[in-house]
């Protein structure tokens, strides 16, 4: 078996042309300095560690419905983490994983004091540095508390794995380009409107919303290692869904959603109109289309929602938290070395890459919330397990991060302790099968197990799993559109209402070939620090087995009275209503 691990051993210092440190970075820094320096009290431990990372967020919204304008906004915020460890590398006060719920209780009253603390959005040094130093007064006396319990749990409670409880990472030096929010408000508001206004034209679509955000974000971090960094980001969004009701009262419902790193990179309007056009004749379809029944059988994932699957199924229980934990399954403890996938996969997650095939990743980061270089890391390697997505929190044989602590700042139920988590993650394939060729053999396969139909999952609105032990670690996938294809025809029919899910490592072992149709899937994922950006690579995906569940149905029926936008529509307008085969 061979381990694979390393550290950045040399100060990393990139200086771009025009970039000068922010104000806010150097107050940070004089009041980090000021904090080490005297920050004690009497009989305690002083900090051996700190960190500051603040968020400014600016950012534009605004959404439209059948043509209407519905909301425009602009908001100013900021955040700030505020790390505080006292004790040593080897020993501090942050608790572990599977401790955090049980510090709950005094923490949650710091979390809430902590909240209380006024961030000014102006540029006021004075007033940055009393926001400062009131949160790590508040986090060096919860730290206190921390590692006071946290001692006691040692002498009484077994250790089964005794790993550091931080890494030790020499200090890096970025100043990048800070980021400003430009945006024309009223031509966005526009084509908006004339976007959402395209549902007007159908009655039977109940509930339709086109919205457009710019998030112009820059972080800003230092630590007392001596790590200061300066990383700006735009990030831009077109969301476009559509739902209605069939007449059993299930809600169904389909969405078209575009990220850019540029308005520029958002689609045409020539682009956009033809996606709306079949997004409606999807919903129209969905809501004719039969229920399907409970059912275990061959599956074809297509590339659109295979990212989604892969993302539930083995991203999560890569994370290198989840295998030191007596809460956690600990999915792939002690796997390393070993064939986790077929032999032709290969899975890695890479923060570094702003798009893959010329389509923009919104796991895209240069430093984590840690202060550490992001990185490519190979997490399986033609099937063989090698790695994990490492904060620095290290664990056994892996004790250095590699640059995937995350956290979202607008969340400190964890008090924003940034865990490990995914940022690009992407499967390949070494033998890759054209998409017709494995629709032919998923009837094969249906075909040798006697099975009447097989199914194909062509897009996904997300998923969720458990990692936990309580229960069975189970994952589960909320598809969109799935046919049902016959075996004697191959007549592919729509159907509704339901999800697909299961044990991972059963799921796993099903898979039987992948395709050479690698799709973009762009998200955000939520766990124990909250919701984070992420981009999703995948091929199509086949697998021998999968299984199927009813989604949950509403017994409400659809309104009595046709809506009043369309209180008489003429017969024969000369528009086409009719719902063509997707």
């Amino acid at each position: 078996m061979r381990l694979k691990f390393f550290i950045i051993s040399l100060l990393v210092s990139t200086m771009l042309l025009g970039a000068v440190p922010s104000a806010l970075l150097k107050t940070m820094r004089k009041e980090l300095d000021r904090s080490m320096s005297d920050l004690s009290l009497e009989g305690e431990k002083k900090p051996y560690f700190i960190s500051y990372l603040l968020v400014d967020r600016c950012k534009y919204s605004a959404s439209a419905k059948f043509g209407a304008l519905m909301d425009s906004s602009d908001t100013h915020s900021r955040f700030l983490n505020v790390q505080v460890r006292v004790g040593d590398y080897r020993f501090d006060n942050m608790p572990s994983a599977d401790q955090i719920y049980d510090y709950a209780p005094e923490d949650n009253k710091a979390n809430e004091e902590y909240k209380k603390v006024p961030i000014p959005l102006a540029e006021d040094s004075a007033l940055l540095s009393r926001a400062l130093w009131l949160m790590t007064d508040i986090r060096y006396k919860q730290a206190l508390r921390q590692y006071a319990k946290k001692e006691g749990r040692r002498a009484t409670e077994v250790e089964e794995e005794c790993s550091d409880d931080f890494d030790r990472q020499n200090p890096v030096s970025y100043i990048g380009e800070e980021v400003r929010l430009t945006v024309d408000r009223s031509k966005w508001e526009q084509k908006i409107r004339q976007y959402s206004s395209i549902f007007a034209d159908y009655p039977e679509i109940q509930e339709s919303k086109v919205s457009f955000s710019v998030e112009a974000r820059n972080n800003y971090f230092c630590s007392t290692e001596g790590s200061e960094i300066q990383e700006g980001k735009l990030y831009c969004w077109l969301r476009i869904i559509a739902s209605t009701q069939a007449d059993d009262g299930m809600w169904v419902q389909s969405y078209r959603n575009y990220f850019g790193w540029s308005v520029e990179g958002l689609p045409s309007d020539d682009s956009v109109r033809k996606e709306i056009a079949m997004l409606v004749n999807e919903v129209l379809a969905l809501k004719n289309a039969p229920v399907m029944e409970a059912y275990v059988g061959p599956a074809l994932i297509e590339s659109r929602a295979a990212g989604v699957f892969i993302h539930e199924t083995y991203g999560h229980r890569l994370e290198s938290h989840r295998i030191e934990s007596r809460e956690s399954g600990e999915t792939f403890k002690d796997k390393v070395g070993s064939r986790i996938l077929p032999a032709f996969l290969s899975l890695y997650d890479d923060p570094t890459i702003k798009d893959y095939k010329g389509k923009p990743l919104n796991g895209f980061y240069l430093y984590d919330d840690e202060g550490v270089a992001s990185r490519r890391v190979t997490l399986i390697s033609n099937g063989v397990l090698e790695n994990f997505l490492c904060s620095r929190k290290p664990i056994k044989a892996f004790p250095y991060s590699n640059g995937h602590g995350r956290a979202q700042m607008e969340y400190i139920g964890w008090g924003g302790i940034p865990v490990p988590r995914q940022g690009n993650l992407i499967l390949e394939n070494s033998r890759p099968v054209p998409f017709e060729q494995l629709k032919k053999q998923l009837l094969a396969e249906c075909r040798k197990q006697r099975k009447p139909y097989g199914l194909i999952f062509v897009r996904s609105e997300g998923g969720a799993t458990n990692t936990s032990r309580g229960f069975m670690e189970l994952f589960q996938s909320n598809p969109l559109l799935v046919y049902r294809v016959d075996v004697k025809t191959g007549k592919e029919e729509l159907v509704r209402g339901i999800k697909f899910g299961g044990t991972p490592l059963a799921a796993l072992n099903k898979i039987m070939a992948a395709g050479d149709d690698p799709e973009v899937f762009n998200g955000f994922c939520g766990a124990e620090s909250g919701s984070v950006p992420v981009g999703l690579v995948s091929p199509s995906i086949l697998l021998s087995e999968i299984e199927i569940a009813k989604d949950a149905a509403s017994n409400r029926k659809p309104p009595i009275l046709p809506s009043p936008l369309y209180p008489s529509l003429p017969q024969d307008d000369g528009k086409d209503r009719s719902e063509p085969d997707l």
